[in-house]
């Protein structure tokens, strides 16, 4: 009797557990056809281990100690430092200890938001910590900052002036480039293709449309209903004729240079002709002055 008993319990817990674990597959449907998508905690796999073992390398690549010249320490709250340090590092021998993805980097438990400032108090290591401008920028390209401004001092004291937004921005300018291409390295080593396969454009577009709206099958469209088409035809012995062009310009201007020559020639010898006419008068003057005095 008391065997029957133990089966009937355990029967009864083994259909107890495949209910609820039909449940909870019937609530993740649910809530994906919803839009609501995954949760953030799920088990651990291989693809997963190594993406974060990537992710972890990158910051840590990044990551120093002291500044560069005119750079500034971003401020960012210790519980999502040790949220991500704890998810990078999660310990996966045990397959039911869930992995937990931390969130955007707001730095809410730092700001008080009933009167808009930084909360009092707050002390270096134990609230917050200072990173470089590069490793802000990959946490906030992985995570994104919900909209939150960054905390930013030339020193690690909280308290101490702020950063004015220019410079702000001028030097997360370049550290973002430089993570926007790094973090889209790691999502094309790690994409995974989900849904039905994708129809190709050309089995979307009918015949009409290809030929009335793509260029390609225009001139095809045409030469068939018109009859011919547009043609272009390549001009053929144009350097012929640019030489053809260029020579007969060559013998108008030297014909241009014979004549003006001809005509200086004329001048010249018209001019010499009248001096020895000159100079024969005034000779033949000064004989029939010297015979007559």
């Amino acid at each position: 009797m008391n065997l029957m008993r133990d089966g009937r319990r355990a029967s009864a817990t083994s259909t107890a557990d495949t209910d609820t674990a039909e449940e909870t597959k019937d609530d993740d449907a649910l809530d994906l056809e919803c839009g609501l998508g995954a949760p953030l905690t799920r088990r651990a796999g291989a693809r997963d281990i190594e993406r974060r073992r990537l992710e972890r390398e990158l910051v840590m690549q990044f990551d120093s100690r002291d500044l560069a010249r005119n750079d500034a320490w971003f401020l960012v709250e210790t519980p999502w430092l040790d949220a991500w340090m704890a998810y990078v590092l999660s310990d996966d021998g045990d397959p039911d200890c869930p992995v937990t993805r931390p969130g955007p980097l707001t730095n809410d438990s730092l700001f008080d938001r009933a009167e808009f400032r930084v909360k009092k108090g707050l002390q270096k290591t134990k609230h917050y910590r200072g990173v470089n401008p590069q490793v802000y920028a990959l946490y906030t390209e992985l995570y994104g900052d919900g909209g939150a401004k960054p905390i930013v001092r030339w020193t690690l004291d909280m308290y101490a002036m702020p950063v004015m937004i220019d410079d702000v921005k001028a030097m997360l300018h370049a550290p973002e480039l430089r993570a926007r291409v790094a973090v889209s390295e790691l999502n094309e080593l790690f994409e995974t293709r989900s849904g039905p396969p994708r129809r190709r454009k050309d089995a979307e577009e009918g015949w009409v449309y290809r030929c009335l709206c793509r260029c390609e099958f225009l001139v095809p469209c045409l030469h068939r209903l018109l009859g011919g088409g547009p043609t272009y035809k390549k001009e053929e012995r144009s350097t012929k004729w640019c030489g053809c062009c260029s020579s007969k310009e060559k013998q108008q201007k030297n014909k241009r240079r014979k004549k003006r020559n001809g005509k200086k020639k004329r001048k010249t010898q018209e001019d010499d002709e009248g001096d020895d006419e000159d100079s024969e008068a005034s000779s033949s003057d000064e004989e029939t002055q010297g015979l007559l005095g």
